[in-house]
């Protein structure tokens, strides 16, 4: 649970980050307490992050210690001599934590598990679904809908679904080779098409307009959202000037019914 309990509010800042393994817990809880926007998260939530024997204690547990906060840990799978999953973080107590198993994706070269880390936000007696995701990279959008739709078919009202949905802008080939753009007669660019599914299902897509959240070999990307559904949402952001990752906190206020 959070080291102490927030006042009442009905306005959320919700705070989606890939932390790449987070093995410089100090220098995370740094770039967040020292970006204004961030230090005034009320849920974060993580993917990527590891938990390893003789670390004292998960790296989301004293990430959220430092930031006196409240979490959850979903091992995903092994990683090294540890765990490596997706983690929530808040200011207000959790409850209902569930963690599902996602669709395998038909890569012939690994079967990596994803799971979805779900909780319900305790805003006093208002709770607030949020699911955390990690879709896997090497995959179409067709099959990226296919692993994504469990995880949010069935949300109820108000919910928040944010992560790194690795929605890149390629057209992977038996999963393993990655056409450019410029190689195809249509765009490959994933992030509009979820954002289409998304909205279908009858979700807000305020993260649809904050451009890139991570650039790599000279390519960026839209990797990471976050969607509402029964929120009065107001304009995601990107933070570009954080370092320690490398995608960068997309964040957006929402506010509860």
């Amino acid at each position: 649970p959070p080291i102490a309990v927030a006042m009442a509010s009905t306005r959320l800042r919700i705070v989606t980050w890939n932390v790449a393994k987070g093995a410089d817990v100090a220098g995370l809880a740094a770039a967040i307490r020292g970006t204004p926007a961030l230090a005034s998260a009320d849920v974060i939530l993580l993917q990527e992050i590891e938990a390893h024997p003789g670390e004292g204690g998960s790296r989301a547990g004293r990430l959220a210690a430092a930031l006196d906060l409240g979490y959850a840990y979903a091992p995903e799978r092994v990683e090294g001599d540890g765990t490596h999953g997706p983690a929530i973080l808040s200011r207000w107590p959790l409850a209902r934590v569930q963690v599902m198993e996602l669709p395998y994706a038909a890569l012939a070269f690994s079967q990596v598990p994803r799971r979805a880390l779900a909780a319900d936000v305790m805003v006093g007696t208002a709770a607030l679904r949020v699911v955390d995701l990690h879709l896997d990279t090497r995959l179409n959008a067709s099959d990226r809908i296919l692993q994504l739709r469990p995880a949010v078919l069935d949300a109820p009202t108000p919910a928040v679904i944010g992560g790194d949905l690795n929605t890149n802008p390629y057209l992977w080939e038996d999963g393993t080779v990655p056409l450019i753009p410029t190689a195809q007669v249509v765009d490959t660019d994933q992030a509009p098409i979820l954002d289409d599914y998304m909205a279908g299902l009858g979700f807000a897509t305020p993260s649809a307009g904050v451009g890139p959240t991570e650039t790599k070999y000279g390519v960026e990307s839209r990797l990471d959202a976050i969607y509402t559904r029964g929120l009065t949402v107001g304009e995601a952001h990107v933070e570009r000037s954080v370092a320690g990752s490398d995608h960068w906190p997309v964040w957006v206020d929402v506010t509860l019914p």
